[in-house]
């Protein structure tokens, strides 16, 4: 339920909203068929359990949850002077699970000049556990080393969570800052810079892999049910990511035709600021968030990304270039040390495409995305995620692929 309106004569002109929210969450896990996940042979004998790689979810698995949350918030944007424009909104929420929590953000803008805007925000915010993360609960086999082993991924408040003294799931807070620039000295040209840091507390991650060598209070139970490991959400860590993005459009005549051109640049880094450990885990911080789970958090994505693009169009004829830079990375491996990291070296791209409005209703077309066919970095494929040489990192793994399209309106 939202309303709006806009006061003309209210600090320089005023928008005020305000609303209301329910919301109901339902998350349901169904046992599968009995022979995608019975140990026929019996632990420790003959094969792994049940269908291998992604065993059936078992009735242990089995849940029937939900929740609902309450709402009420309110905005109220002014423009106090024809070039400075603020907005302070806040928002209270209660969850049946998660009890209650107010958010706010603080906004503003100031045009220092016709072709100069300035603009800025802070605001905190809130998010209670998904359902899933509460939930979930599976026993799948992984590969390690080419050799198959079962892992359980256990739900909070499970025999297992509680064995480790992993506590129940909390909220995640946040508080988010920016900061940002566009500048337009004509009609055909813009820059914009944004800078921006978001710190967040008590983030919520995937474990890294407990088994009996690195915390023996869980042999017996992880005997008991036929797996190797076991692996739980916590709120485990806490986390800072500082971040630039940068843009930047032009467009002009150029021949008997027009010329437009574009460059985008983001350059982020996320770091893991502290490992909040339970007090039963203390000196287990290395297994709670391994080395390989930390590296997908802080480099899940390459840590820059530039993308160059041109477009040129005359007549019925328009051709696309766009050029693709993604950064380097570096993930975790299967193994841990002393297998080294796999390290994904920078790597360009180029995207080309042709067109022809051959009619006012018919436009073919003809191109090719990563037309040079590169390649993430070839790895070791016992420590990929998918077992092969190219992993999809920071970008596919399939290399060149070409299309040709007819698009007709009736």
């Amino acid at each position: 339920f939202d309303i709006s309106r806009f006061f003309p004569d209210l600090l320089g002109g005023s928008n005020i909203a305000f609303g209301a929210e329910y919301r109901k969450e339902k998350y349901n896990i169904v046992a599968g068929e009995p022979g995608s996940y019975i140990d026929a042979d019996g632990v420790g004998v003959g094969g792994n359990a049940g269908s291998q790689g992604f065993p059936g979810f078992q009735p242990s698995d089995a849940t029937n949850k939900s929740r609902n949350s309450q709402a009420l918030y309110v905005d109220w944007e002014a423009t106090l002077t024809p070039a400075l424009t603020v907005d302070a909104a806040l928002r209270a929420e209660h969850y049946s699970d998660f009890g209650s929590t107010t958010t706010a953000k603080l906004a503003g803008s100031f045009k220092a000049s016709k072709e100069v805007l300035l603009r800025g925000a802070a605001s905190t915010g809130f998010r209670a556990p998904s359902l899933q993360q509460l939930y979930f609960s599976s026993t799948f086999t992984d590969f390690i080393s080419g050799k198959p082993l079962d892992v359980v991924l256990a739900p909070s408040g499970s025999k297992i969570a509680l064995a480790a003294g992993v506590p129940a799931l909390k909220q995640e807070k946040s508080k988010n800052y920016t900061l940002g620039i566009t500048v337009k000295p004509s009609a055909d040209t813009s820059f914009t810079v944004d800078l921006y840091q978001i710190n967040i507390r008590d983030r919520i991650v995937l474990s890294g892999r407990f088994d009996e060598d690195n915390y023996p209070a869980l042999g017996a139970i992880l005997q008991g049910l036929g797996v190797g490991q076991a692996q739980f959400f916590v709120n485990s860590i806490n986390t800072r990511t500082r971040g630039m993005d940068v843009t930047a459009s032009t467009r002009m005549k150029l021949g008997g035709g027009q010329l437009s051109t574009f460059l985008a640049l983001n350059v982020s880094n996320t770091r893991v600021t502290n490992i909040n450990a339970p007090a039963s885990l203390k000196g287990f911080e290395d297994v709670l968030l391994s080395e390989r789970e930390r590296l997908f958090i802080e480099q899940g994505g390459p840590r820059s990304k530039a993308t160059l693009g041109f477009e040129y169009s005359e007549g019925a004829w328009t051709g696309e270039a766009k050029v693709i830079h993604f950064g380097s990375q570096t993930q975790g491996t299967f193994s841990g040390p002393p297998v080294p990291n796999l390290v994904y070296k920078p790597k360009t791209s180029m995207d080309l495409g042709l067109s022809w409005q051959a009619t006012p209703a018919l436009k073919l077309s003809v191109g090719g995305n990563n037309v040079f066919n590169v390649k993430p970095t070839r790895q070791n494929p016992d420590e990929t995620d998918n077992g092969f040489y190219y992993d999809s990192v920071q970008f596919g793994l399939n290399g060149a692929s070409y299309y040709a399209r007819a698009h007709y309106r009736f």
